[in-house]
């Protein structure tokens, strides 16, 4: 009777402790209670042990880049050297042939969305990290300039617009050190697959290098044989995927412009001598280049 009598006491001041123990704050492992469940290990607990504790331990998955939780406050060591876009930091790495990594936050995002001691390493050197400001708005700029000469996406008034990054949604691009795009990921991406996206960046220049000069070879060709529908055809060729910076591509852009003037100047002599005939067939031949605004203009002001 007495056996009986002291187990159901001893079971109800176990439940009584049980209960009045917090269960939520163990730290990782022990229940954060006092006197004897104090810093208990696991199912030592009244309560049979913290019940968030194998849960801490089984979580790698929601560390960015790897594993344990993402910290509240970001440690510094893990936080890229983050660059802000302008002229020169893209001239630096340029001048370095440094690739860019581009990384659009989420909305509301913090250091730990994109973090890790290994990214933070491959921004002192590998690359040049840039950060972009969080914007949900994608609409083109009424006061954009049209031209068919493609211009950084990097530099504009609206980067991810230009880029096509989906609004909200966290991405990482890895693009050359002109700012063309060569890879696009998101903040997922383990460290040693974005250094070794960085190292392939080198022959992707070098292979649409090597395509615009081929068709910039052939557009000097009709240019120097006064063929210059051909030459405006491969000429536009190297504008259609708006790729800058590379040397092939900046001399393409000079023969453009050259062509270019000297058909402003064929349309001025035109408008003076009032030739629509010639006029209009000049905007067959310059159909879809910057030129044929002017040649429109210029046979609204004879019509």
């Amino acid at each position: 009777m007495k056996k009986s009598y002291w187990s159901v006491l001893m079971l109800a001041l176990f439940a009584i402790v049980g209960l009045s123990t917090p269960l939520s704050a163990c730290p990782s492992g022990g229940c954060g209670g006092t006197g004897a469940t104090a810093g208990c290990p696991n199912g030592g607990c009244p309560s049979g042990g913290c019940p968030n504790d194998n849960k801490l331990k089984r979580a790698p998955a929601q560390q960015p880049n790897g594993g344990g939780r993402a910290p509240v406050a970001a440690d510094p060591k893990g936080v890229p050297s983050w660059q802000t876009v302008s002229t020169e930091a893209i001239e630096s790495a340029a001048a370095e042939e440094r690739p860019i990594i581009v990384y659009f936050p989420s909305e509301n995002a913090n250091d730990s969305e994109f973090y890790g001691e290994e990214l933070a390493e491959l921004s002192k050197a590998d690359a040049l990290f840039i950060k972009m400001p969080y914007t949900a708005d994608r609409e083109a700029s009424p006061w954009a300039e049209e031209s068919v000469v493609p211009t950084s996406k990097l530099l504009s008034d609206n980067p991810a617009r230009d880029f096509n990054v989906a609004g909200g949604k966290a991405t990482v691009l890895v693009c050359d050190w002109y700012g063309n795009e060569c890879f696009r990921t998101d903040v997922k991406i383990k460290a040693d697959k974005l250094s070794a996206m960085i190292g392939k960046v080198k022959e992707q220049v070098d292979d649409a290098n090597e395509k615009l000069q081929k068709n910039l070879d052939k557009a000097q060709e009709y240019v120097d044989a006064s063929d210059r529908k051909n030459a405006i055809k491969y000429l536009l060729k190297n504008f259609k995927d708006g790729l800058v910076g590379l040397s092939a591509q900046e001399d393409t852009i000079r023969l453009y412009h050259q062509v270019m003037d000297d058909a402003r100047a064929e349309v001025a002599k035109l408008t003076e001598a009032k030739d629509s005939e010639a006029l209009k067939a000049l905007a067959k031949e310059f159909k879809k280049t910057d030129v044929e605004k002017d040649i429109d203009e210029a046979l609204s002001k004879l019509s």
